[in-house]
């Protein structure tokens, strides 16, 4: 028996450690690619060119968002495409640049160079990709999602002040939201008519055909009407996702023709480097300037951001994941240890941070993708417009570029959050107004790092309050006693709370009970915030001196674990206690027997079955006290 144990054993460990087996867990392709047809192959395709039309214009406006020139957008686009189509487990998944990473690499990078962004981009692919190695993914459970809601909507809110000045045409530095909204208020009379009202028509336009994809029309009656409707809500829809490149196009051509006509009435993207990028190292070091500037001085300027960007990636990441995968079941670290490759290998090509974009991967989804192969469709068609359409891009207007980036993060403002939190649980919107308020007043870094450490004192908040049921038992048939609920795992950061609120019980003086509800308002008023439940017979009022009830039952059948402070704390309280009373442990498992023993001496256990009849010894035995003392009085 034992070696056929063995055997299988071995078999099962030669299984899991096959070429192929590790192959197709590293690479997802390995497995999906099997199945590959002609059929799968026609939607990942209209999907993959659905979304570079949707990415193209994207990406040229997060580059400048992120500070740097626009043919860097297109270098993010590609790598980080092909990459995640040979490592990524969901179809609907487009890597790329994003609004929030674009402005994360500002942040840590203005004023600098390009050198700096694609530093950053390769030490948070491998801080990702350790991450994903060492199955790190779980610290990112430490964020709370109203932190992450207020967080992405501080964002949304400071890369839409930020795109003001390129929709009014205006002309000023400025990183943060403040000195973002001072400069406009400064320069307000420097605004450009021209650049302003198509920057308005702009986000205009593009609301309105955003609106064009949720338009349902009549269904006919006959079958070739139905054909008509279904091919006119088609366009519709194509037309929507493909919004921003049409808008892109439109402008530019009229970009083309007032330049040629009237001179420079707009302010244009500019001459854009034309061709691929050249595979090389990620720079070590740099020119900032006239200085040369080491590896050493380039890490010590990017400083907290080697942290907060791939931290901010992997959150965003996994929650996108989480949001297309549909309840299957989800390989978090596969999906970290693919986003590191992605940023790791785009670094080689001149790439910024990039992660996945939600609403790119809602333009797949719905555009009918099969297989993360839509992806190498992508990035071939970037690759092309690199080669062959860079030049045509000069004429992009700024205020057109503004308006892309400000309709695209719109919608991650959550405001329907606050309604949930508030008719769920409200204090968690503690730490998503902190978080938000924090984002905006000191940047989107600090504000993140401040609404985890609001979440880090409220968990400890919990852990010094930890839950406690309390019921005072009493229907005339067993000793009166208390009987109390233990829940989950108990820290030292309640030892003490938990200790004074049982002490509670031991002190308090008379109190009524019964079926009034003025006597129960009483009765928990002097247990202050413990949950007691009166258990008496209806209608049966009277009475009681509760510090005539001597016997105390602790229920722990939910408790999992106790630390050792805990366990002293709750081995002075047992000691005051049984100096007149009597303390039952009950339904204890082994392991918490086990820590009570090494603390206590002779604990007395017994389990739910045996507490009724062990409760009446103890009448019994406090009835034969009590008449033996009546007895030595008359004498």
């Amino acid at each position: 028996m034992r070696n056929i144990r063995s055997k299988k054993k071995h078999e099962k460990m030669l299984n899991f450690l096959s070429p192929l087996r590790l192959a197709s867990r590293v690479f997802p392709i390995v497995r999906w690619s099997r199945s590959y047809d002609f059929r799968t192959g026609i939607g990942d395709l209209i999907a993959g060119i659905t979304v570079a039309l949707t990415l193209i214009p994207q990406s040229i406006a997060y580059a400048s968002l992120a500070g740097l020139e626009p043919q860097y957008g297109l270098y993010a686009s590609f790598a980080g495409a092909f990459v995640y189509a040979i490592m990524g487990s969901c179809p609907q998944i487009n890597v790329g640049p994003t609004a929030l990473l674009s402005l994360l690499t500002f942040t840590y990078t203005s004023g600098t160079n390009p050198d700096l962004a694609v530093l950053l981009c390769f030490i948070s692919g491998i801080v990702t990709l350790v991450a994903g190695i060492a199955q790190l993914g779980f610290l990112i459970e430490f964020v709370s999602l109203p932190v992450v809601s207020g967080f992405t909507s501080a964002a949304a809110i400071t890369i839409a002040s930020s795109q003001i000045k390129g929709l009014l045409g205006l002309r000023f530095n400025a990183e943060t939201f403040k000195s973002t909204w001072e400069g406009v208020f400064h320069h307000i009379a420097d605004t450009r008519m021209q650049d302003t009202l198509l920057g308005l028509a702009c986000c205009i336009v593009l609301l309105g055909m955003k609106a064009m994809k949720d338009v349902r029309l009549k269904e006919p009656q006959d079958d070739k009407g139905r054909r008509s409707a279904i091919i006119i809500q088609r366009a519709l829809w194509f037309v929507s996702v493909s919004r921003n490149a049409v808008v892109i196009i439109i402008t530019s051509i009229l970009a083309f023709l007032f330049h040629r006509d009237k001179g420079d009435p707009l302010i244009l993207t500019g001459t854009i480097t034309p061709g691929l990028p050249t595979p090389q190292l990620p720079p070590f070091h740099s020119i900032i300037g006239n200085t040369t500037v080491t590896a050493g001085q380039m890490l010590v300027h990017l400083g907290s951001g080697l942290i907060v960007v791939p931290l901010v990636g992997i959150i965003s990441n996994v929650a996108i994941v989480k949001a297309f995968s549909r309840g299957k079941t989800l390989d978090a670290t596969q999906e970290i240890v693919a986003l590191g490759a992605c940023n790791i290998i785009g670094a080689f090509f001149r790439s910024y941070p990039v992660n996945g974009s939600f609403t790119r991967s809602a333009v797949s989804d719905t555009s009918g993708v099969k297989t993360p192969a839509a992806g190498l469709y992508t990035g071939v068609i970037v690759l092309l417009t690199l080669a062959l359409l860079t030049p045509y891009f000069y004429f992009i207007p700024r205020a057109a570029l503004s308006a892309v980036i400000m309709c695209a993060v719109l919608h991650m403002v959550d405001l329907a959050i606050i309604k949930k939190l508030w008719t769920t649980s409200r204090l968690d919107l503690i730490p998503l107004a902190g978080t938000f308020i924090c984002c905006l007043a000191f940047g989107i870094e600090l504000g993140l790092a401040c609404g985890v450490a609001i979440d880090i004192l409220l968990l400890l908040y919990y852990h010094s309050r930890p839950p406690l049921q309390v019921e005072f038992v009493n229907d005339g048939t067993i000793t009166p006693h208390y009987a109390v609920r233990l829940i989950g795992g108990l820290h030292f950061a309640g030892a003490e709370q938990l200790r004074a609120r049982l002490s509670d019980l031991r002190n308090s003086k008379n109190i009524f009970v019964g079926s009034n509800s003025h006597a129960m308002e009483t009765s928990r008023a002097l247990v202050s915030d413990i949950d007691v439940r009166i258990n008496v017979p209806n209608g049966n009022i009277n009475t009681m001196d509760r510090q005539t009830s001597k016997v105390l039952v602790i229920h722990c059948d939910a408790l999992s674990r106790m630390d050792y402070t805990f366990l002293q704390s709750m081995k002075m309280f047992v000691s005051e206690w049984s100096r007149d009373g009597c303390v039952i442990w009950c339904d204890v498992n082994p392991r918490i027997k086990e820590q009570l023993n090494s603390v206590m001496n002779d604990p007395l256990y017994c389990n739910y079955d045996q507490l009724l009849s062990l409760l009446s010894n103890i009448t019994a035995t406090a009835n034969s006290q009590a008449s033996n003392n009546s007895g030595d009085t008359q004498l």
